[in-house]
Protein backbone atom coordinates (compact mmCIF):
# COMPACT_ATOMS: atom_id res chain seq x y z
CA UNK A 1 0.00 0.00 0.00
CA UNK A 2 1.47 3.56 -0.62
CA UNK A 3 0.95 6.27 1.37
CA UNK A 4 -0.26 9.74 0.05
CA UNK A 5 0.49 13.01 1.36
CA UNK A 6 -2.79 13.00 3.37
CA UNK A 7 -2.70 9.97 4.51
CA UNK A 8 0.95 10.61 5.98
CA UNK A 9 -0.02 13.57 7.94
CA UNK A 10 -2.88 11.68 9.12
CA UNK A 11 -0.64 9.23 10.78
CA UNK A 12 2.05 12.02 12.20
CA UNK A 13 -0.51 14.06 13.98
CA UNK A 14 -1.60 10.20 15.78
CA UNK A 15 1.02 9.73 16.68
CA UNK A 16 2.00 12.96 18.30
CA UNK A 17 -1.84 12.94 19.74
CA UNK A 18 -1.60 9.03 21.04
CA UNK A 19 1.93 10.13 22.40
CA UNK A 20 0.37 13.14 24.60
CA UNK A 21 -2.33 10.14 26.03
CA UNK A 22 0.39 7.85 26.86
CA UNK A 23 2.22 10.82 28.48
CA UNK A 24 -1.29 11.00 30.50
CA UNK A 25 -3.17 7.66 30.53
CA UNK A 26 -0.29 5.31 30.46
CA UNK A 27 -1.17 2.36 27.82
CA UNK A 28 -4.33 3.80 26.34
CA UNK A 29 -2.19 5.95 23.49
CA UNK A 30 -0.43 3.39 22.57
CA UNK A 31 -3.79 0.99 22.08
CA UNK A 32 -5.14 3.76 20.21
CA UNK A 33 -2.09 4.64 18.40
CA UNK A 34 -2.07 0.97 17.33
CA UNK A 35 -5.72 0.18 16.57
CA UNK A 36 -5.48 3.27 13.94
CA UNK A 37 -2.50 1.89 12.34
CA UNK A 38 -4.09 -1.41 11.40
CA UNK A 39 -7.08 0.38 10.31
CA UNK A 40 -5.41 2.47 8.19
CA UNK A 41 -2.59 0.37 6.74
CA UNK A 42 -1.38 -3.16 6.13
CA UNK A 43 -0.34 -5.04 9.53
CA UNK A 44 3.26 -5.42 8.19
CA UNK A 45 3.41 -1.94 7.92
CA UNK A 46 1.47 -1.03 10.66
CA UNK A 47 3.58 -2.82 13.43
CA UNK A 48 6.60 -1.28 11.94
CA UNK A 49 5.58 2.30 12.14
CA UNK A 50 4.10 1.97 15.60
CA UNK A 51 7.38 0.52 16.64
CA UNK A 52 9.22 3.57 15.41
CA UNK A 53 6.94 5.54 17.08
CA UNK A 54 6.59 3.70 20.58
CA UNK A 55 10.23 2.74 20.95
CA UNK A 56 11.10 6.70 20.91
CA UNK A 57 8.26 7.34 22.95
CA UNK A 58 9.05 4.91 25.71
CA UNK A 59 13.23 4.90 25.11
CA UNK A 60 13.24 8.82 25.70
CA UNK A 61 11.26 8.34 29.09
CA UNK A 62 13.65 5.00 30.04
CA UNK A 63 16.64 7.35 29.27
CA UNK A 64 15.77 10.16 31.38
CA UNK A 65 14.89 7.45 34.31
CA UNK A 66 17.76 5.45 33.26
CA UNK A 67 19.34 5.57 36.71
CA UNK A 68 16.22 3.87 38.58
CA UNK A 69 16.08 0.64 35.80
CA UNK A 70 15.39 -2.32 38.13
CA UNK A 71 18.36 -4.21 36.51
CA UNK A 72 18.39 -7.67 38.44
CA UNK A 73 15.64 -9.46 36.43
CA UNK A 74 16.59 -7.90 32.99
CA UNK A 75 18.63 -10.94 31.65
CA UNK A 76 15.77 -13.47 32.64
CA UNK A 77 13.35 -10.91 31.50
CA UNK A 78 15.36 -10.53 27.96
CA UNK A 79 15.98 -14.86 27.75
CA UNK A 80 12.04 -14.94 27.66
CA UNK A 81 11.09 -12.50 24.99
CA UNK A 82 14.02 -13.87 22.89
CA UNK A 83 12.76 -17.68 23.45
CA UNK A 84 8.90 -16.65 22.43
CA UNK A 85 10.78 -14.54 19.32
CA UNK A 86 12.26 -17.69 18.10
CA UNK A 87 9.31 -19.79 18.52
CA UNK A 88 7.38 -17.14 16.38
CA UNK A 89 10.02 -16.44 13.60
CA UNK A 90 10.06 -20.16 12.87
CA UNK A 91 6.65 -20.40 11.92
CA UNK A 92 6.77 -16.61 10.83
CA UNK A 93 3.46 -15.91 12.01
CA UNK A 94 1.59 -12.35 10.89
CA UNK A 95 -1.50 -12.15 12.75
CA UNK A 96 -4.69 -11.22 11.10
CA UNK A 97 -6.51 -8.03 12.15
CA UNK A 98 -9.18 -9.92 13.69
CA UNK A 99 -6.67 -11.23 16.45
CA UNK A 100 -4.40 -7.74 16.69
CA UNK A 101 -7.87 -5.92 17.65
CA UNK A 102 -8.85 -8.57 19.63
CA UNK A 103 -5.85 -8.60 22.14
CA UNK A 104 -5.98 -4.76 21.71
CA UNK A 105 -9.22 -4.85 23.29
CA UNK A 106 -8.68 -7.58 25.84
CA UNK A 107 -5.63 -5.48 27.32
CA UNK A 108 -8.15 -3.27 29.55
CA UNK A 109 -9.57 -6.11 31.21
CA UNK A 110 -6.57 -8.83 31.74
CA UNK A 111 -6.88 -7.84 35.64
CA UNK A 112 -10.71 -8.22 35.76
CA UNK A 113 -9.65 -11.75 33.84
CA UNK A 114 -6.65 -12.97 36.17
CA UNK A 115 -7.51 -14.49 39.84
CA UNK A 116 -7.35 -12.37 42.56
CA UNK A 117 -4.53 -14.86 44.09
CA UNK A 118 -2.15 -14.89 41.38
CA UNK A 119 0.46 -12.33 42.33
CA UNK A 120 2.66 -11.53 39.85
CA UNK A 121 6.36 -9.81 39.99
CA UNK A 122 8.91 -8.79 37.96
CA UNK A 123 11.62 -9.26 40.61
CA UNK A 124 11.23 -12.99 40.86
CA UNK A 125 13.43 -14.60 38.32
CA UNK A 126 11.26 -17.30 37.15
CA UNK A 127 8.30 -14.71 36.59
CA UNK A 128 10.92 -12.70 34.59
CA UNK A 129 11.52 -15.18 32.25
CA UNK A 130 7.62 -15.65 31.80
CA UNK A 131 7.16 -11.71 31.52
CA UNK A 132 9.31 -11.72 28.53
CA UNK A 133 7.40 -15.22 27.12
CA UNK A 134 4.23 -12.71 27.75
CA UNK A 135 4.97 -9.98 26.86
CA UNK A 136 7.03 -10.70 23.53
CA UNK A 137 4.13 -12.67 22.36
CA UNK A 138 1.76 -9.85 22.91
CA UNK A 139 3.79 -7.50 20.74
CA UNK A 140 4.05 -9.51 18.19
CA UNK A 141 0.76 -10.59 17.51
CA UNK A 142 -1.16 -7.79 19.22
CA UNK A 143 1.62 -5.15 18.66
CA UNK A 144 0.70 -3.44 22.37
CA UNK A 145 1.81 -5.18 26.01
CA UNK A 146 1.11 -2.26 28.19
CA UNK A 147 -1.99 -4.09 30.12
CA UNK A 148 -0.59 -7.67 30.74
CA UNK A 149 3.45 -6.06 31.90
CA UNK A 150 1.34 -3.57 34.38
CA UNK A 151 0.17 -6.87 35.94
CA UNK A 152 3.91 -7.63 36.60
CA UNK A 153 4.71 -4.02 38.74
CA UNK A 154 2.27 -4.18 41.08
CA UNK A 155 4.67 -5.27 43.68
CA UNK A 156 5.61 -2.85 46.03
CA UNK A 157 9.33 -3.81 46.34
CA UNK A 158 10.07 -1.81 43.44
CA UNK A 159 9.48 2.23 43.98
CA UNK A 160 7.88 4.39 41.99
CA UNK A 161 10.46 5.94 39.81
CA UNK A 162 11.82 2.15 39.19
CA UNK A 163 8.03 1.39 37.85
CA UNK A 164 8.53 3.62 35.44
CA UNK A 165 11.62 3.28 34.51
CA UNK A 166 11.87 -0.27 34.34
CA UNK A 167 8.50 -0.63 32.54
CA UNK A 168 9.77 2.31 29.76
CA UNK A 169 12.95 0.19 29.04
CA UNK A 170 11.51 -3.02 28.69
CA UNK A 171 8.57 -1.98 26.64
CA UNK A 172 11.44 0.04 24.34
CA UNK A 173 13.01 -3.18 23.47
CA UNK A 174 10.12 -5.10 22.77
CA UNK A 175 9.39 -2.73 20.02
CA UNK A 176 12.90 -2.88 18.70
CA UNK A 177 11.95 -6.67 18.70
CA UNK A 178 8.44 -5.94 17.02
CA UNK A 179 10.56 -3.75 14.14
CA UNK A 180 13.01 -6.56 13.63
CA UNK A 181 10.21 -9.35 13.01
CA UNK A 182 8.18 -7.69 10.88
CA UNK A 183 10.77 -5.77 8.93
CA UNK A 184 13.03 -8.64 8.36
CA UNK A 185 11.55 -12.02 10.00
CA UNK A 186 8.75 -12.48 7.79
CA UNK A 187 9.53 -11.41 5.38
CA UNK A 188 12.36 -8.90 3.86
CA UNK A 189 12.33 -5.53 4.84
CA UNK A 190 11.41 -3.66 1.24
CA UNK A 191 8.44 -5.99 0.94
CA UNK A 192 6.78 -5.65 4.28
CA UNK A 193 7.35 -1.67 4.32
CA UNK A 194 6.88 -1.29 0.84
CA UNK A 195 5.20 2.11 0.44
CA UNK A 196 5.90 3.63 3.82
CA UNK A 197 8.60 6.70 2.76
CA UNK A 198 11.74 7.08 4.44
CA UNK A 199 10.86 10.73 5.88
CA UNK A 200 7.25 9.30 7.33
CA UNK A 201 9.36 6.60 9.20
CA UNK A 202 11.66 9.16 10.40
CA UNK A 203 8.92 11.81 10.75
CA UNK A 204 7.40 9.79 13.49
CA UNK A 205 10.12 10.44 15.49
CA UNK A 206 10.03 14.00 16.70
CA UNK A 207 6.48 14.00 16.82
CA UNK A 208 6.26 10.55 19.74
CA UNK A 209 8.89 12.73 21.33
CA UNK A 210 7.36 16.13 21.61
CA UNK A 211 3.96 14.56 22.34
CA UNK A 212 5.67 12.71 25.25
CA UNK A 213 6.87 16.09 26.16
CA UNK A 214 3.66 17.95 25.75
CA UNK A 215 1.62 15.48 28.04
CA UNK A 216 3.52 16.91 31.31
CA UNK A 217 1.74 20.47 30.20
CA UNK A 218 -1.71 18.61 31.06
CA UNK A 219 -0.48 15.30 33.69
CA UNK A 220 0.55 18.62 35.94
CA UNK A 221 -3.70 20.34 35.65
CA UNK A 222 -5.21 17.37 36.03
CA UNK A 223 -6.83 15.86 39.82
CA UNK A 224 -5.76 12.58 40.84
CA UNK A 225 -9.19 11.71 40.98
CA UNK A 226 -9.64 12.87 37.57
CA UNK A 227 -6.44 11.11 36.33
CA UNK A 228 -7.84 7.53 37.29
CA UNK A 229 -11.05 8.65 36.45
CA UNK A 230 -10.48 9.51 32.86
CA UNK A 231 -7.94 6.43 32.55
CA UNK A 232 -10.37 3.76 33.52
CA UNK A 233 -13.38 5.21 31.32
CA UNK A 234 -10.84 5.71 27.85
CA UNK A 235 -9.58 2.16 28.13
CA UNK A 236 -13.02 0.37 28.84
CA UNK A 237 -14.56 2.24 26.01
CA UNK A 238 -11.14 1.88 23.42
CA UNK A 239 -11.09 -2.35 24.51
CA UNK A 240 -15.11 -2.84 23.70
CA UNK A 241 -14.78 -0.62 20.47
CA UNK A 242 -11.64 -2.55 19.51
CA UNK A 243 -13.32 -6.41 20.99
CA UNK A 244 -17.08 -5.41 18.67
CA UNK A 245 -14.39 -4.24 15.93
CA UNK A 246 -12.82 -8.00 16.34
CA UNK A 247 -16.40 -9.62 15.91
CA UNK A 248 -17.03 -7.92 12.48
CA UNK A 249 -14.21 -8.76 11.13
CA UNK A 250 -14.35 -12.55 12.12
CA UNK A 251 -17.94 -12.11 11.15
CA UNK A 252 -17.45 -10.08 7.57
Amino acid sequence: MTVTLPLAAALMSAVFVTSVLSGILGMAGGMILMGLLVWLLPVQQAMILHAIAQFFANGSRAFIHRKHIYRPSLPLYFAGMFTMFFVLAFVAFVPPKSLIYFLLGLGPFISYLLPKSLKLDFTQSRQAYGCGLIIAALQLTGGVSGGMLDMFFQTRKLTRHETVATKAFTQAVSHVLKFVYFGFVVSDFSSSAGGLPLWLCLGVIPMALMGSAASKFFLERISDAHFYRATQVVLFSIGTVYLTRAVMLVLA
